[in-house]
């Protein structure tokens, strides 16, 4: 018995699926135009190509490719739920927030239990702004999934969004408890010890964090933070230009080092961290002030 012959549009759809799992992104988008409309693959095609356009920043191009899906397909509810979920991440990217919403909640129609959905439409939420509604999204997916630690440590952040701290550290204990090594809810519980003034206790999640992932910026630039309100400020230092190494445009990283070197009398070198932070932002308001405060120092000084 012989094999059944590729139809042109499989075998085209087949070089695509070759080519994109090459990142040969512009050729793989050229195989995939090439499959009929009338052909079953088509809209299979036609996601896949508003996936690849994404990824090349084509995003107007990206939103009509799965709107096309939705429109010739919803009876397939499977890619209809990609390209739901598809459109609303390039739709929040863009900061169209309700527009992402509703993208969401027709994903959620389709299958209302949906805990990734769920936790994408909390972080529009936070995007927003819209500390309670977040949290309501993450506590119905954690329902569904109670031992998620990525949706536990999300619920915390909502937590501290709404200054409810001591809740937001029981959150992060649980997610610990599931997943001890969660850079994330190491690293968030040493910010919110740190908004308690519990930087002694801080500063091990944080070099925990690092133990875990030991070029992970924020907790270097975290830790620097809490060393630095208690007054052990070489060590600060050492962690600001730690993390200057991984990410030499780091602005928070820079600001807090040219407070530090203030701190420390070291004002021109603070001067050049400054100067380097208003080069990458020079609208941003607190590091004109903590410039400005630096120069009225050595004006005094000088005079």
């Amino acid at each position: 018995m012989t094999a059944r012959k590729k139809s042109t549009d499989e075998t085209w759809l087949e070089k695509g699926d070759s080519l994109y799992e090459e990142y040969r992104y512009k050729e793989a988008l050229e195989a995939y135009r090439k499959v009929r409309v009338v052909d079953p693959g088509y809209l299979y095609a036609v996601n896949r190509m508003g996936t690849i356009l994404s990824l090349m920043d084509r995003d107007e191009e990206a939103l009509a490719c799965f709107t096309t899906v939705l429109e010739l397909g919803p009876e397939n509810p499977l890619l209809a739920d990609i390209a739901l979920n598809n459109m609303a991440a390039i739709l929040r990217k863009h900061g169209r927030f309700g527009e992402a919403l509703a993208a969401y909640d027709r994903s959620l129609d389709l299958e209302p239990k949906n805990v990734m959905v769920l936790c994408n439409m909390g972080n529009v939420f936070c995007d927003m702004g819209r500390d309670e509604d977040a949290l309501a999204m993450y506590e119905r997916a954690l329902e569904i999934e109670p031992d998620n630690s990525a949706l536990l440590v999300n619920k915390a952040y909502a937590l501290t969004g709404l200054n409810r701290l001591e809740e937001a550290l029981g959150v992060l204990d649980r997610a610990l408890d599931v997943d001890p090594g969660n850079f994330m809810a190491l690293n968030n519980r040493g910010n919110v010890l740190s908004e308690l003034g519990r930087d002694e206790e801080a500063i091990p999640l944080f070099e925990r964090a690092l133990e875990n992932d030991p070029e992970r910026v924020a907790a270097m630039v975290n830790m620097g933070i809490s060393l630095s309100k208690l007054g052990r400020h070489e060590e600060a230092l050492a962690a600001f230009d730690r993390a200057l190494i991984h990410d030499p445009d780091n602005i928070l990283a820079l600001d807090n080092k040219g407070c530090v070197l203030g701190e420390l009398g070291r004002d021109r070198e603070a001067l050049v961290a400054y100067e380097r932070a208003l080069d990458l932002n020079p609208a941003d308001e607190g590091l004109m002030h903590n410039f400005e405060r630096l120069m009225k120092k050595i004006g005094k000084r000088s005079g």
